[in-house]
Order: structure tokens, then sequence, then C-alpha cells
């Protein structure tokens, strides 16, 4: 198996408290229907087994723990201080695993999970194709699989990028993933999906509010987040980030109602072995 270099453990380590703030939120939106489609597709219950793969800051692993506590839920992630903030809540039927995303198979039993979700996970790695091959590997047979990645519409970014353009208007955002063909549509999911052998793969994409209270929460969340999409990002912008500042204030302010009216869209993805 590859090393884990590309997004690595160390990265996620240093935004794992400011991830399970807005972005943690907005991606519970994105967990919470993903977990409900998973549900119509195969019901979760007393005999299911749960797993969460690049759990992060447990979107997934909680709504499920919540919604149906009679089921047990493995998060796995290559990050243990992501996985700490799962632990910390002390849920009786989740327990956490420090798992590579490509390594599956290897620690874990084949075809042993009726369930397997990930969200946000596979276009952080290289050969995301493999990570999904590994989750197929693990799910039983009959098993549902739901998937939710980033789509192309992002809030946060068209709003740096609209910010950077009133300074310097030949910039353009480059691709916040390590994955330069990193999936970011209905089209490439189902493909992706069908291409490691789901059938009755289905998809949509939903938009989800970041919940920022003004300007000012978002600069702070944007600027001191250390998520490491974004700091990929301002790294490829040359410019001085305190007149950058002033500018993503003047964008907030004017095209988004101080903050309130921020949103990004997510792709989510089932199917079954």
């Amino acid at each position: 198996m590859e090393a884990p270099s590309d997004t690595s453990a160390a990265q996620w380590a240093s935004t794992a408290s400011s991830y399970s703030g807005n972005v943690g939120r907005t991606s519970a939106l994105a967990a919470s229907r993903l977990v409900e489609l998973v549900n119509m597709k195969c019901e979760i219950g007393s005999g299911s087994r749960v797993l969460d793969n690049g759990a992060g800051a447990g979107a997934v692993t909680f709504t499920v723990a919540s919604s149906f506590p009679e089921t047990h839920v493995l998060a796995t992630d290559v990050s243990s201080s992501m996985l700490a903030t799962i632990t910390a809540c002390g849920l009786p039927n989740v327990t956490t695993q420090v798992i590579d995303a490509r390594d599956l198979s290897h620690r874990l039993e084949r075809k042993s999970y009726s369930h397997v979700f990930s969200t946000f996970m596979l276009q952080t790695v290289q050969n995301p194709l493999a990570a999904l091959g590994e989750m197929y590997e693990v799910l039983s047979p009959r098993g549902v699989v739901g998937i939710g990645i980033w789509a192309r519409r992002n809030g946060p970014f068209e709003i740096w990028e609209q910010a950077c353009q009133t300074i310097d208007p030949t910039y353009k955002l480059p691709n916040p993933f390590d994955d330069p063909n990193a999936w970011r549509t209905q089209q490439a999911l189902e493909f992706a999906l069908a291409k490691v052998g789901f059938k009755e793969v289905a998809s949509e994409e939903i938009c989800m509010p970041f919940e920022f209270e003004n300007a000012g929460t978002f600069i702070e969340f944007w600027f001191q987040s250390n998520n490491p999409a974004i700091v990929q990002i301002m790294e490829s912008w040359e410019g001085d980030l305190e007149e950058t500042r002033k500018a993503v204030e003047r964008v907030i302010r004017d095209f988004y109602h101080g903050g309130r009216d921020i949103c990004t869209w997510a792709v989510l993805g089932i199917g079954r072995k």
C-alpha cells in the first residue's frame, strides 16, 4: 500500500478542533441526508454493522449513533486527533480505530459491514478509486455504501476567488484537492461507484448553508482554521494578506448579506454491493 502522504494525518490533526465547528456543522447536514438515503435503501437496525470511513469529526458517526442507538458504529480515520473528538463524546455504541482508507481490507474483516459511509474524504487521497474499492471489499453482500463529496460550487472558495480578483483580476482559484481529477460531480461519482462494482447506483446534489454570524466569523474561519484545502488555496495567492482580508470582508458585506447567505454544495451517492 502506498504511504498516506497526500493530505497527511499531521495536517488534519492541526485542524481537528476547528473542523468540528463551521465545517463540521455543515457536514452534519450532508451526513443526515446521506444516512436517510442509505437507510431507505437498506434499513439500519440492531443487527447492522456500520463503518464510517474517514470519519473526521464524526458527522456520520453521530448521526447513525443517535438515530439508531442499538447499532454499533466503527469510526476510522488516518488522524487520531480527528477521532479523539469522537471518542471524547463517550457514545456507548461507537468505537474508533486509526486506519488509512486505502488499507481497510488488511485491517478489517472482509464482507463484514452492512453499511459503509464516507463523507468528504475521497477527495483528499491519491487514488480515491482504490479507497472506494477497499470499502467494497469490507462491505457484506447486498450491503449499501453511502458517499459524500464536495461539489464544484463552494461558497467560501468563491468568496476567496472573488475577493482576490478585486485585487488581481487574472487570479484563478486553484484545485483545492491533491488529485487534479478529484470527483466533484454526480456523473463522476456514479461512474466511480459502478466501476468498482456497485449496483443500483444513484446520486443527488444538495445545498448546505454555513452558519456564519457575520463577516468576522467567516474571516476567522478562513484565516485561522488550518484546513488543508484552505491552506493550499491561500498559498497560491501572492498578494498582501491584510489587503485581501479587507477585500474578503467587502465581498461578504456586498454579496452575501454580511455572511448569512454563504452556502456550499455536496454530491451524495449510494450503491449496493
